[in-house]
């Protein structure tokens, strides 16, 4: 998957509850991964979300931790 398909998914948490859009993708260039996503949630309020707080990613990006629980970068 090419880190600008994840732009737009939907972010879901354990709980099932919808976090927001992907609006952009953090990657460590010299191991060409991606470390985090940045998401949409409310109106001005982002959030950085690790990768390894990423449980799936399909038609929505389902999250291991829920929404309260995140680590931020």
């Amino acid at each position: 998957m090419r880190s600008r398909d994840l732009i737009g998914k939907e972010v879901i948490d354990a709980n099932a509850k919808i976090v927001g859009p992907v609006k952009d993708v953090e990657i460590d260039l010299k191991k060409w991964t991606v470390t985090a996503v940045i998401v949409r949630a409310g109106f001005i309020k982002r959030l950085t979300i690790l990768a390894e707080d990423i449980d799936k990613i399909g038609d929505k990006v389902v999250l291991k931790v829920a929404v309260d629980k995140i680590r931020k970068a």
